[in-house]
């Protein structure tokens, strides 16, 4: 395999004003390691697509910059969310003769009748596994062929996966990976009855049920619009009558006026 090599350089602008360098065509970079302080690097976006493309997260990247070299893995490489644009990546410095943690794809092959024929489902419960071992025997991705399962039922755990002498995983063996589980199958609602044929006694009751209760609704309904009519009426009504009583009687031109008496 070829050696694979990315080159940078130190990067001045910092949080929000990288937006101006990916404007120009670079992208930010972070180098960080054990023992080693972390430093801020860019490098042209063509150039780092083009390497993370046959290096992906597995196999060991030469970084250049200025007169300084390193051994690096490309690690937590930030995608826009809408857009297929590479925002962000970090670069872990590892050393060749030490042994490291990686996260390695987990990738399913081949076919299962009982999937195939929807019987049941293919659930994946982890899509990448913890490996141990040196930068240069990193496996690309973990394996797993389903067609030599059994069937409905079927488990693959850690403990189940391709061994190597030059890795070994991490994490517990009874971990499960991927499972064949039967199918769940969707209820299908009966059909309504055809006319003149009587629906079934429980569906016949909850019908009748239904309706009852629609009938009460729309009863409740027209006794609180005829109550609330009468109510408005009395209102009126009462309206009224408080009104006249507020009124002054008016005085009768013909009768005399008390205090003052007749001419004769």
């Amino acid at each position: 395999m070829s050696k694979l090599t990315l080159k940078a350089e130190e990067r001045e602008l910092l949080g929000k004003k990288v937006k101006k360098l990916r404007r120009e065509g670079f992208l930010p970079l972070n180098l960080y390691g054990r023992e080693f302080k972390s430093k801020a690097l860019q490098s042209k976006l063509k150039d780092f697509q083009q390497t993370f493309k046959q290096s992906k997260s597995t196999q060991v990247v030469y970084l250049q910059w200025k007169k300084n070299e390193a051994s690096i893995l490309i690690q937590n490489v930030q995608r826009h969310p809408t857009k297929d644009l590479i925002l962000h990546a970090d670069l872990r410095k590892i050393d060749l003769k030490k042994k490291a943690e990686v996260e390695v794809p987990i990738k399913v092959i081949g076919e299962l009748e009982v999937v195939k024929s929807g019987e049941a489902d293919l659930l994946i419960l982890l899509d990448q596994v913890t490996v141990e071992c040196l930068p240069t025997k990193i496996p690309e991705e973990i394996i797993i062929d389903i067609s030599k399962l059994e069937g409905t039922g079927a488990e693959v755990r850690i403990k189940d996966l391709s061994k190597s002498t030059d890795y070994e995983y991490k994490g517990a063996n009874e971990q499960l990976v991927l499972q064949i589980a039967e199918a769940k199958k969707e209820e299908v609602a009966p059909p309504p009855p055809a006319e003149g044929e009587e629906a079934p006694e429980g569906e016949a009751a909850e019908k009748a049920s239904k309706e009852e209760e629609k009938e009460g609704a729309e009863e409740s309904k027209t006794d609180k619009k005829t109550k609330g009519k009468e109510e408005k009426k009395q209102d009126k009504k009462e309206e009224t009558l408080d009104k006249k009583e507020g009124q002054k009687p008016q005085e009768d031109k013909n009768q005399p006026k008390k205090g003052k008496q007749e001419k004769k």
